[in-house]
């Protein structure tokens, strides 16, 4: 009877590890783009509170440069500054293809220097699903996530939520994106401080709590650790007062080519012409020139063919153009791509769910550490990344080797709380 009762208690320690884990297996990633940071003190967000209260929220990100949609947005899903993953802009030219980069470019040879989370979760055996993120329809190492979508702006916003609940509870993929033009598209036309970016971050708040509640509802709220977070503030602009025509100092005849326009521009000088171009531009107090070698580390951005061989970045609000007449035709209120240190860029992180610290205020984080940070729930080894668990570790629950998750629930596996501590003093006392 001895050894049949140790044979028992090996067999259900064995079943037990197989049903259990260190963390629940799924793992929503949301993005409001364009949410900055200081947004929710603007107006009552009881949702956003409500996310704060039972889960975590960081002062701020530390987002990569450029601060731009594309850009950052592949930096939080690969863990890989700009210079890295090779997404250097919106727009952008690669010498080698002697192409031009719109965010309309699906082509594999774009992408292909990152390696984005749900390409990661495949390689490991696991499952994805996206319902909108930059990068999300371009074949990656020859795969896609299980389930993705075409970008497309008409899909509304309550509709995306119910795909990636849907992912979630039947599709029951372990890692699952989905993306919101708000409040970016507001603030670029009214501009940060407008009543119609209050009134934008009030639908956005309510949007979250149908997230909420159709994760409560679906029964997932203990299932699924849930990120919301953005890929850049946003900053007042003054297209009458401070725009710069580029060809206003520097004779066109100079240039070979620019390279997009706002915040920042890119310039590719005819031969020899590159100081000329260095000190014109240096000359007026409200933009910075660089030759690439001399972009500052801080911004991981000058060690990559498609940054050209002068680069130039507005002061905050400023902006440069090689057409001010046309901008000026349909001038906007707010942009972004500005400097990443700009409180005004950075944006917002909140996280909640079963492995999640509650009430919990963090420290500001880095964007490149959210890829290792969803590595770690899904339990899977990242590719190699810019990032570090080390600056989110402390956003998790603590964690020690007598508590795993089993089938959504938190379990002891070992201790006198142990189920196998129960059974075997339930058949000592029945062998007594």
């Amino acid at each position: 009877m001895s050894s049949v009762f140790i044979t028992m208690i090996c067999i259900t320690e064995e079943a037990a590890a197989d049903r259990c884990k260190k963390y629940a297996d799924q793992v929503l990633l949301v993005s409001m783009d364009g949410f900055r940071y200081d947004y929710p003190e603007k107006t009552p967000t009881p949702n956003f509170d409500k996310m704060a209260r039972n889960g975590v929220r960081a002062q701020y990100v530390n987002n990569t440069f450029l601060t731009k949609t594309f850009p950052t947005h592949y930096s939080i899903v690969t863990g890989l500054y700009d210079e890295s993953h090779g997404i250097v802009g919106n727009t952008m030219y690669d010498p080698q293809f002697d192409e031009i980069f719109t965010l309309a470019s699906k082509e594999t040879k774009w992408w292909d220097s990152g390696e984005p989370i749900w390409i990661t979760a495949r390689k490991h055996g696991l499952t994805s699903g996206t319902m909108f993120w930059p990068g999300s329809e371009v074949e990656i190492q020859g795969m896609y996530a299980n389930k993705w979508y075409n970008y497309d702006k008409s899909i509304t916003f309550d509709q995306r939520i119910d795909i990636v609940i849907n992912m979630l509870k039947h599709d029951k993929f372990n890692f699952v994106t989905t993306y919101f033009h708000e409040p970016d598209r507001t603030g670029h036309i009214y501009g940060p401080n407008s009543p119609e970016i209050v009134e934008k971050i009030t639908e956005m708040d309510t949007l979250l709590g149908t997230l909420l509640d159709k994760l409560t509802a679906n029964g997932l709220q203990n299932k699924v650790n849930l990120i919301l977070t953005s890929d850049h503030g946003m900053t007042e602009i003054d297209c009458e007062n401070k725009l710069l025509d580029i060809y206003n100092l520097v004779d066109k005849s100079l240039i070979e080519r620019t390279v997009d326009s706002g915040p920042i521009m890119h310039v590719v000088p005819n031969v020899g012409q590159g100081d000329t171009i260095l000190n014109a531009i240096n000359n007026h107090p409200h933009f910075t020139a660089y030759r690439k070698a001399d972009i500052p580390d801080r911004w991981h951005y000058k060690n990559n063919r498609r940054v050209m061989p002068i680069f130039v970045v507005s002061d905050e609000g400023w902006s440069i153009t090689e057409n001010a007449t046309a901008i000026r035709l349909n001038p906007g209120k707010g942009n972004h791509g500005y400097d990443n240190d700009l409180m005004s860029m950075k944006p917002i992180f909140y996280a909640m769910g079963p492995n999640f610290r509650s009430n919990f205020l963090a420290p500001p984080l880095r964007s490149v550490d959210i890829y290792t940070l969803v590595c770690e729930l899904l339990g899977i080894s990242p590719s190699p990344n810019n990032g570090t668990l080390d600056n989110t570790a402390d956003l998790l629950q603590p964690f020690n080797n007598d508590q795993q998750i089993c089938d959504g629930a938190i379990s002891f596996t070992s201790g006198r709380l142990s189920l196998l501590s129960w059974i075997l003093s339930v058949v000592v006392m029945v062998m007594t």
